[in-house]
């Protein structure tokens, strides 16, 4: 087996394990959404122990939708980074490994991630605001933080966007020595 082939075929496994994912993702979701709009009381003091944040005592059905739309915006660009990272795979895996279509998913895959990454530092914040929206005004909240999953998911996503850059150069140079022969 050359090179390219077990690419191919590696690229082939990766995108049906991107998609399990995707569908593991969007179930978890689903679930999440359903279970923040049936019983939104419920669901803010267990979004604040996902935080360490302090525990409303009493949360409005507001503060639960509100949390909800909140990972939702943050699922959101992950999933369409996991879908164009899943059509860069399929690209790899049906043509050439050095193309310029899979070089385009890679790089929208990147800007995805790095959106999600953004949306990851200013989630910690908003869901501080909203908790402690029900609060009395002596104990509202701000909460600012970054630490290293939001630096490596920047990380990463940079590293993808780059990637996507160098194969679209690969594949330019791939298709002129193609021409030139």
């Amino acid at each position: 087996m050359t090179e390219r082939e077990h690419a191919r075929r590696l690229s082939r496994q990766l995108e049906f394990f991107v998609a399990a994912i995707i569908a593991v993702i969007l179930a978890v979701a689903g679930v999440g959404i359903a279970w923040a709009l049936a019983q939104p009381n419920k669901f803010v003091p267990f979004a604040a122990q996902q935080y360490d944040f302090a525990v409303p005592a009493q949360g409005s059905n507001l503060t639960g939708l509100l949390l909800a739309a909140t990972f939702l915006v943050q699922t959101v660009p992950m999933v369409v980074g996991l879908l164009s990272l899943r059509s860069a795979f399929r690209a790899i895996g049906r043509h050439e490994t050095i193309g310029i279509e899979a070089a385009r998913w890679l790089r929208r895959s990147g800007i995805a991630f790095f959106i999600n990454a953004l949306a990851i530092l200013v989630s910690r914040p908003v869901v501080s605001l909203i908790l402690s929206i029900d609060m009395p005004p002596g104990q509202r909240f701000l909460s600012i933080g970054f630490g290293t999953p939001e630096l490596l998911t920047l990380l990463v996503s940079g590293v993808l966007v780059m990637f996507g850059h160098l194969m679209t150069v690969a594949a330019e140079v791939e298709n002129e020595n193609k021409r030139f022969i």
